[in-house]
């Protein structure tokens, strides 16, 4: 039998060190979040110049660690989001869609041709026409406010499609989307199908012609290089990768300007001939810009072929070295953010066909970085510009318009215009 004097002893019995008070630890385990987290000075105007206001940098998911709700940030908070969605009046969060272009801000009704108003019925909101004629409401053009825009065909309530979007926006896994949107008991499809029209949408609105950065400049510098994204069988065992892509689909070009996060990344044929990537330089670079390559063969006289004004190459031979010796030139801000390309991809699952939204997905969460936006809200203006409301749109008339015309001088006829 075990006795007191036989039992094993803890660790902090036998020690030779003394015991230290923990009242450091639990004074630090009691401090406020926003007191461990780094604060700098804004650069907002305001009123009071005694006054500075200071913004705390947290993570966005209340699940992460050290998150705190009254921390001042620059973008939506989470905090901020499900007051908006959790409110038993739905009207704020429906004149927040409707700020941002998710909803129309009026309809006119196709029969009397007056303005139409949204009116809540049960848990559905409608847009109703209310004139009444002879003491009878109109009631004939009803129709849902969703209608026609992009929170149509579904059957989720708008508080979870806007859970899923914002959940989409941070990149959080679909196992975790659906736990967090409340919506654990759907396939793993249904969230799966919002992604990818989420996706679409990030895509179509960076490559819309206005949207699209421009890169370069009179003195930057531009890097251009290309890369293989099917990738390659480990130990070359196995079954061959890439057996399943098109020929057109399986390397990338990438065109990346120094001290920005913007980028243009488009999938190319294998071939990667000057007849191909040239008109993507002369598309996407503004004149004066330098450009730094790889010795690629199509780059060959670079500045000659191109239809750049002003514009200058510095190719880097790198079986010879990385950073060329007399010039400087080198590719390592191209190399490097392929490793980020291809970890922003899903690690399974992606088909081939896929790959071009992803870079899209890409190529608009870095703009979004270097512009310097929410990205949620940032991403609903986006879906309002892409997919705005479209349901009987034939049938509103234009606004009106007033404008002043021109008196008249002399002894002209009033009643004929010549």
């Amino acid at each position: 039998m075990l006795t007191d004097s036989n039992k094993r002893k803890p660790l902090s019995c036998i020690s030779n060190t003394q015991k230290k008070p923990q009242t450091e630890v639990l004074k630090l385990c009691q401090m406020n979040p926003s007191q461990l987290m780094p604060n700098f000075e804004t650069t907002k105007p305001i009123l009071d110049e005694n006054c500075v206001r200071k913004i705390f940098l947290q993570n966005k998911h209340p699940l992460l660690a050290m998150y705190n709700a009254e921390v001042q940030s620059d973008d939506m908070s989470f905090s901020q989001l499900n007051e908006l969605i959790c409110s038993e009046d739905e009207t704020n969060l429906i004149n927040f869609l409707t700020e941002v272009g998710i909803f129309a801000r009026f309809h006119q009704c196709e029969f009397c041709g007056l303005q139409m108003r949204k009116v809540r019925q049960g848990h559905i909101w409608y847009w109703i026409c209310t004139r009444r004629v002879n003491g009878v409401k109109c009631n004939r053009g009803k129709f849902g406010v969703r209608r026609g825009t992009f929170l149509d065909h579904t059957h989720f309530p708008i508080q979870t499609v806007m859970r899923i979007m914002w959940n989409f926006v941070y990149r959080l896994s679909v196992s975790q989307c659906k736990q967090y949107a409340a919506i654990s008991s759907k396939s793993d499809h249904t969230v799966t199908e919002y992604y990818a029209d989420c996706r679409n949408v990030c895509n179509s609105w960076i490559w819309d012609a206005k949207h699209t950065p421009k890169l370069g400049g009179y003195g930057t510098i531009v890097e251009m290089d290309e890369s293989f994204f099917p990738g390659a069988p480990k130990y070359n065992r196995g079954r061959r990768l890439g057996t399943t892509w098109e020929p057109d689909d399986k390397w990338v070009f990438g065109l990346v300007q120094r001290e920005s996060l913007n980028c243009i990344l488009k999938q190319v044929p294998s071939n990667r001939t000057r007849k191909t990537l040239l008109p993507i330089i002369e598309q996407h670079c503004i004149e004066g810009t330098i450009f730094h390559s790889d010795g690629w063969k199509a780059y060959g006289k670079l500045a000659e072929h191109l239809d750049v004004e002003d514009c200058s190459h510095f190719p880097v031979n790198h079986s010879s070295n990385y950073v060329d010796p007399e010039t400087g030139a080198h590719t390592q801000t191209i190399e490097g953010l392929w490793s980020h390309v291809k970890d922003f991809l899903p690690v399974r699952g992606m088909k081939p066909h896929d790959l071009g939204s992803y870079l899209g997905w890409f190529m608009w969460d870095r703009n979004c970085r270097q512009l310097k936006h929410d990205k949620f809200l940032h991403f609903l203006r986006c879906a309002a510009e892409v997919r705005p409301p479209s349901y009987k749109v034939e049938f509103q008339l234009p606004q009106a318009t007033m404008s002043r015309i021109a008196q008249k001088t002399g002894n002209e006829d009033d009643d004929f215009i010549s």
